[in-house]
């Protein structure tokens, strides 16, 4: 492993991650400043070049390189920044071009169980389903991606071994019962203990076709719904947000992990979704970002992904 491309969603997301990506205080040691930084940008911002470039130096092996994008950078203006349709036309030539040996998809989401709040946490896995949240609205250009996968399950690609390193950004965070943990409690509904959860069996369940916040609590229950139709046996929803799977699709079979920085409890997007409990959140994941990405360069180069 040579190269990790990080893709993340919105720009108001990207702000925040790499906040916590550059702050001297709170990235880990192991983790340098990045060689080429582009923060901050307005929510209007339009680039081709990458938000960051990290080289994070490892024993006996050439640098890891990280490359962090932001999909709201290569849309096209005036398109709808939540338009799947965009992300698939924009995401797929980006993603050759880096030719990166691991992918980590980024993007804000909600925990499909509503019984207790995971509000602030961070969630790691590598199984993705992909919901259509518009099958009957096609003829409208923001919701007509069309992909063969939608309503499949899409196994993880990526070694089981990598799912423990969780375990690894846990500690780093001190995200232990009695630790003083550098994850920061949203304002609404926090979680009453922050963590950095990953399994191979977690899996993040995407509605594409959706640009309308208010049918996400609807939206939300179909896809669940569907996809207990067609998971298999173990498998459970740890994710649900519009992003991660449109990433998948746009791969050509790069190993891809998905990190959902969680804002919301399921049904209770209005309320718990604000502005500052979007950054909380966002920076919690960059937070664990940071932590992953150097667990994944002491992971080594030649072992498999």
């Amino acid at each position: 492993m040579k190269k990790i491309l990080v893709i993340i969603n919105k720009n108001w997301e990207t702000e925040p991650v790499l906040n916590a990506l550059t702050n001297p205080k709170l990235r880990p040691a192991a983790l340098p400043f990045p060689e080429v930084i582009n923060t901050p940008c307005d929510g209007d911002n339009r680039m081709s070049q990458p938000r960051a470039v990290f080289s994070l130096p490892r024993e006996g092996e050439e640098p890891l390189q990280v490359v962090v994008r932001c999909i709201e950078d290569l849309m096209a203006t005036g398109v709808n920044t939540s338009s799947s349709l965009e992300k698939y036309k924009v995401l797929p030539q980006a993603i050759a071009a880096d030719a990166a040996d691991l992918i980590i998809s980024v993007s804000t989401a909600n925990y499909p169980d509503p019984a207790v709040t995971h509000n602030g946490t961070v969630v790691l896995g590598g199984n993705f389903f992909i919901h259509d949240g518009n099958p009957d609205n096609h003829a409208d250009p923001e919701h007509n991606l069309i992909d063969d996968r939608v309503g499949t399950f899409i196994a993880s690609n990526v070694a089981p071994a990598v799912f423990s390193l969780a375990e690894t950004v846990n500690a780093r965070l001190h995200c232990y019962p009695g630790g003083a943990c550098k994850l920061v409690p949203p304002p609404n509904f926090p979680a009453p203990q922050l963590v950095c959860e990953g399994a191979s069996t977690f899996t993040a369940v995407g509605s594409v076709n959706v640009t309308d916040y208010g049918s996400y609590d609807t939206i939300d229950a179909q896809a669940l719904k569907e996809f207990a139709a067609a998971a298999p046996e173990g498998y459970t929803a740890n994710s649900i947000e519009t992003t991660h799977g449109v990433v998948k699709i746009s791969t050509s079979g790069e190993p891809i992990l998905f990190l959902s920085p969680i804002t919301d409890r399921l049904n209770h997007f209005n309320e718990d979704v604000t502005d500052t409990q979007n950054y909380v959140s966002a920076f919690n994941g960059g937070l664990a970002l940071g932590e992953l990405l150097c667990a994944l360069a002491e992971y080594g180069g030649e072992r498999q992904i």
